[in-house]
């Protein structure tokens, strides 16, 4: 991944630039600054150069100096700026908005969402701009249509491509006969109402019943491509229910091949598939293994006959026949990625996130 200032460094590098731009406006060097407040020249030119982290004492000390107002050396970046105003909004005090954020029931969609802007950063500097279009479109799900995470649009095309971004399940990495593999977590985070499902049966001309069997899961339609990182797959979670990094005994060779023996390394080993390729179909696989559907057994509905005998849903197979088809084509909860055992490659229908054009079509 190319290098960047951190957050801390940025905002010490502009606070810098702010202290040298009114010391000059004062008309003041380095040595006579650090004479009123008492400190050593080198101190000020570390200050201007962002390679020290004054405390507020100091800021406060050198705006006295420089005869300004404390927040003309306070940079509140615009992101800062931004959260202070969201927790202004929805009344939500900054104090507490750490404890707020890592709670073991906020964090997971924390997460999930903060991936769909990484990802959007990712291939933005994968595919060439002169042709592609990037965006994390803002879609409110609840109103029937579908989010959508990142959409690529191609501008040669005139095609817009949607990608689901999701992250691996955690603690699902596996040696299968000795052949690594990894769950995606792959489902939706609201059921289909039934409701919500005749709204979508309308527009898609799916059939309602299919889409209640399957009304956690993702059709084909849905989106274009998934996109995962694999991390999640190595962590644990501690007794208060947060996640940590602990990858088992059994994937540090699969890890060592692939480069990511690090939280952070890991975080970055990401993977897409076209959607149609993760489907029930009848022939798509992952690794050597078919892709079979997951609701071919009975359910029950919790209602009884006048018999009192227990009534059951229909199959995926009995609503299939019914409408003379085969397959649902269907995306199960937990699509996998197999890796090739000797070079840690991804075995189709998978590849590296750096090699997403070649889906594109």
């Amino acid at each position: 991944m190319p290098s960047k200032l951190s957050m801390k460094d940025e905002i010490l590098r502009q606070f810098g630039q702010k202290l040298q731009k009114w010391r000059l406006i004062q008309n003041l060097s380095q040595e006579q600054l650090a004479e009123i407040i008492n400190v050593d020249r080198t101190y000020i030119s570390l200050l201007e150069r962002g390679k020290r982290n004054p405390s507020l004492i100091c800021i406060k000390s050198l705006a006295e100096a420089l005869n300004i107002n404390l927040n003309e050396l306070i940079l509140i970046p615009e992101w800062q700026e931004n959260l202070q105003n969201f927790c202004h909004k929805y009344n939500i005090d900054m104090e507490n908005l750490a404890d707020v954020l890592n709670d073991p029931k906020v964090i997971p969609m924390i997460r999930g969402k903060a991936f769909e802007f990484t990802i959007k950063t990712l291939i933005s500097n994968i595919l060439p701009s002169a042709r592609y279009q990037i965006s994390n479109p803002k879609i409110n799900a609840q109103t029937g249509l579908e989010d959508v995470d990142v959409a690529i649009y191609d501008q040669e095309q005139d095609k817009i491509y949607s990608a689901e971004c999701k992250l691996a399940a955690k603690g699902e990495f596996k040696l299968d006969n000795n052949i690594p593999r990894i769950k995606v977590k792959c489902m939706r985070s609201r059921t289909l109402g039934e409701t919500a499902a005749r709204q979508k049966a309308k527009r898609t001309n799916l059939d309602f019943e299919l889409l209640m069997i399957h009304n956690d899961q993702y059709v084909i339609q849905d989106f274009d491509l998934v996109v995962t990182s694999i991390a999640n797959a190595f962590y644990e979670t501690d007794e208060q229910g947060l996640f940590y990094w602990c990858p088992p005994e059994e994937a540090k060779d699969f890890l060592t091949k692939i480069n990511a023996t690090t939280q952070d390394e890991a975080f970055y080993k990401i993977y897409i598939a076209r959607s149609d390729q993760l489907s029930v179909n009848g022939s798509n696989k992952t690794g050597q293994k078919v892709i079979k559907c997951t609701r071919t057994k009975k359910r029950k509905t919790g209602k009884k006959d006048a018999q009192g005998n227990d009534l059951y849903h229909r199959t995926c197979p009995e609503v299939l026949k019914n409408l003379n088809m085969k397959y649902c084509h269907f995306i199960p909860n937990y699509p996998v990625i197999y890796f090739d055992p000797q070079t840690g490659e991804p075995l189709s229908p998978w590849v590296k996130l750096e090699n997403l054009e070649s889906l594109l079509y």
